[in-house]
């Protein structure tokens, strides 16, 4: 009885059994190629085994950092060189590293701007990069500004340096678009001639996409 009503609505509606037709099969279709397409992530995952990028400020050096002119008590003069080390450590993916730049900051402001050459890393590689931040800038604000003359009195300034790039991604000779990457270093730096300052130490930084 149920199979005799079925053909009958599709005699009477056949434009309606093909639509039904037509749907069923497009979602087979989807749902086999999503399970293909897991599958196939699964075994790349397995063969590349990526692995999140690492960076190290190795140096860092302040010629000049300090706070007020006469014409100016809020004006930030400033004179920053380091070098830093970015790893790759993925076995089988080279990476592109388009528009990098780095930043530092005071308390969250930034003070500093520096662009640098895109790179590229292969297996298993290390760059050095060497942002270098020199000027002047106001730095907003009552307490950020007491902040750092506290710490300029006490030896050492807390800065925070930034690298971001775009990522492209090369798995054999296939290049593909990347995450864009962010490092982040807080950094302790020696203030210059002061008789307190602490050494540098080499500080591991953050990284996220």
């Amino acid at each position: 009885m149920g199979s005799g009503s079925r053909a009958a609505s599709c005699l009477c509606c056949p434009f309606k059994c093909l639509a039904c037709g037509l749907f069923s099969c497009l979602c087979s279709i989807l749902v086999s190629l999503l399970v293909t397409a897991g599958v196939l992530a699964l075994i790349l995952y397995f063969v590349f085994r990526p692995q999140m990028i690492a960076a190290t400020v190795d140096s860092a050096s302040l010629a000049q950092f300090a706070l007020g002119t006469p014409a100016s008590p809020a004006l930030l003069q400033y004179n920053l060189t380091l070098a830093m080390t970015v790893r790759n450590p993925n076995k089988r993916v080279g990476l592109y590293y388009d528009g990098v730049e780095a930043l530092a900051l005071f308390d969250g402001q930034r003070f500093g701007f520096a662009p640098l050459d895109p790179f590229f890393q292969g297996h298993q590689a290390s760059t050095e990069v060497k942002p270098a931040f020199g000027g002047q800038q106001v730095l907003e604000g009552d307490v950020t500004q007491a902040n750092l003359r506290t710490q300029l009195a006490g030896g050492a300034v807390e800065v925070e340096v930034k690298l971001n790039a775009k990522l492209r991604v090369k798995v054999w000779a296939f290049k593909v678009p990347g995450p864009r990457a962010r490092i982040s270093c807080p950094l302790s730096l020696p203030v210059p001639a002061a008789a307190n300052a602490p050494a540098f130490k080499p500080t591991e930084c953050k990284v996220w996409f």
